[in-house]
């Protein structure tokens, strides 16, 4: 599970496999969208549900946290001195990557609000999935906790999904 690194610095890094820094970064980023979208189900009876997404928040925020703590935050945002030509390139790419998906998301969370808000308000006999956008604080403060964390733990992410070490092979 834990494995040696090779060029980057490891002074303040948990090195781990590439195997579970992948299996972190699907359940941190995993988890916090999980977190967001089943709070739009949440009522005032729904205790489990409740429980299921403070759960899901936690386990997002920790480990997305412990995924910040790996080797592979070093080479994401670490100073160009500290990591060789090969390296930077492979970040370069992961922060491509990861803008284009902080871009794709406004996006579509434009587009959805946009469709939403277009919808006819539920009637008596309506169906109960009609309903106008309403954005409250709360989902607003949720929604760029989540991209933050998302966004901020993806490069690392990517670079475990990419890194082919020996340790794949435990």
């Amino acid at each position: 599970m834990l494995r040696k690194q090779t060029t980057i610095s490891t002074r303040y890094a948990l090195a781990l496999s590439p195997t579970t820094a992948r299996v972190l970064s699907v359940v941190s980023i995993g988890s916090l969208w999980g977190w967001f979208l089943l709070k739009f189900f949440l009522v005032d009876d729904a205790v489990g549900l409740a429980n299921v997404v403070g759960a899901l928040a936690l386990l997002g925020v920790g480990a997305s946290m412990i995924l910040l703590a790996t080797q592979y935050l070093n080479q994401a945002y670490g100073k160009d001195h500290e990591i060789d030509e090969r390296e930077r390139a492979v970040r370069d790419r992961a922060h491509r990557i990861a803008l284009n998906y902080v871009l794709w998301v406004f996006v579509l969370t434009y587009v959805v609000l946009e469709v939403a808000s277009r919808a006819p308000a539920p009637t008596a006999t309506g169906l109960a999935l009609n309903f106008p956008a309403v954005i409250s604080k709360g989902m607003l403060e949720n929604f760029l906790v989540v991209l933050f964390f998302t966004t901020f733990s993806l490069p690392p992410a990517i670079l475990a999904w990419w890194d082919r070490g020996d340790a794949d092979t435990e």
